[in-house]
């Protein structure tokens, strides 16, 4: 197949890397993939990185109506079987191209809120040759805001699990870097420091956590709106020599192994679950809250943990828990491996995508369940 993916976005977020790992994976599996990015953007970095062909727009005034224009001309040229896309700017765009040139568009939604327009409901639900959803909370939660989701399918973000890995290597340089024994228990997270991500209620769980467990370590990764009210708020703890930030970093490869556990600790729902999924991939288990899709990111007691969101004393005793018993932590962090590598693959999701994209359009299941 022939597919030409368009994302208009400068970020990194779970959004942007989706779109790239779809893109990568699909050509892996012997697709002819083209890209058109933004340049400089941090898609255009990783789908770079991965020698996938992409078209990069400049930044600047008008660069979203010559990303627009670069589309057309790329879609006009190349004649794709499938236009694909998480980002609304396009969508309309290419809706006419699939009348202009009888290509099939394929259209991901990540927002957890359905589109405000009833036009763009009726043209996802109805006119798309394909709606795809990221979870099935993320289905069902559409449902439940009144949006026809009948012709709606579930296909999971895709992790690189040979990037993605457990690695001894990787872990001793890391924690050498940083000054962290082994013997210590390093508790991390990683994302965007928002409110809505938990990262104060993670912050008063690790006051209980800390104060009953003098090896552990909290490493934090990642920036956001709220990073200096909790760096401030961190600084002010009693245990603040125990708390590390690091820099916001796009390959975070080498920090998960660095890792005993990972806590993502969301409390507004979350379609996905990305930092999950990859910390399970290396070989690291998990404290997830119940908030969205984070459930399906895990086996719970298997690859790790389900705490209440918003609930720090319930969110330190899942954190303890895993703190106090390290062959828990090592049984774990195996069966999350060899799950994700099932379920959560490029090859997998691949595959996945390859027949969702060759089923009926008409049939009203998800792909998977």
């Amino acid at each position: 197949m022939k597919l030409l993916f368009a994302d208009s976005t400068t970020r990194g977020y779970g959004t942007e890397q989706h779109a790239a790992a779809l893109a990568i994976a699909t050509m892996r599996h012997g697709h002819a993939v083209r890209c058109v990015v933004r340049g400089g953007s941090s898609m255009e970095a990783i789908l770079r990185q991965a020698q996938v062909p992409c078209v990069a727009v400049p930044p600047g005034r008008a660069s979203g109506l010559r990303l627009v224009l670069s589309t057309i001309r790329l879609a006009r040229r190349e004649r794709p079987d499938w236009l694909v896309t998480g980002d609304g700017r396009f969508h309309w765009v290419f809706m006419g191209l699939r009348q202009l040139l009888g290509a099939r568009v394929a259209f991901f939604r990540h927002w957890p809120v359905v589109p405000k327009s009833g036009r763009t409901r009726r043209m996802l639900a109805r006119r798309a040759d394909r709606f795809i959803l990221v979870s099935r909370f993320h289905r069902e939660e559409y449902h439940r805001q009144g949006m026809n989701v009948a012709r709606a399918v579930v296909l999971y973000n895709p992790i690189d699990t040979e990037r993605f890995r457990p690695s001894v290597e990787w872990r001793a340089q890391t924690r050498e870097r940083l000054g962290i024994g082994e013997s210590q228990v390093v508790v991390g997270y990683a994302g965007r420091m928002v409110r809505d991500k938990g990262i104060f209620t993670l912050l008063e769980a690790l006051e209980r956590v800390l104060a009953h467990a003098p090896q552990a370590q909290m490493l934090w990764a990642g920036d956001g709106a709220d990073a200096a009210a909790l760096r401030a708020r961190a600084g002010r703890s009693p245990f603040a020599a125990r708390h590390r930030f690091l820099e916001w970093q796009l390959d975070l490869a080498q920090f998960y192994p660095a890792c005993d556990l990972i806590v993502v600790p969301s409390i507004s729902a979350e379609t996905f679950g990305r930092v999950s999924v990859e910390a399970q991939s290396s070989g690291v288990p998990v404290v997830v809250s119940d908030a969205g899709g984070l459930r399906e990111t895990l086996v719970p007691g298997v690859t790790g943990l389900v705490s209440a969101g918003g609930d720090s004393a319930a969110l330190a005793t899942a954190i303890s828990e895993l703190i106090d018993d390290g062959e828990r932590r090592a049984r774990m962090g195996a069966a999350g491996r060899a799950w994700v590598c099932a379920n959560f693959s490029f090859d997998q999701i691949a595959r996945d995508f390859e027949a969702l994209l060759g089923k009926d359009p008409q049939d009203p299941l998800p792909l998977r369940e």
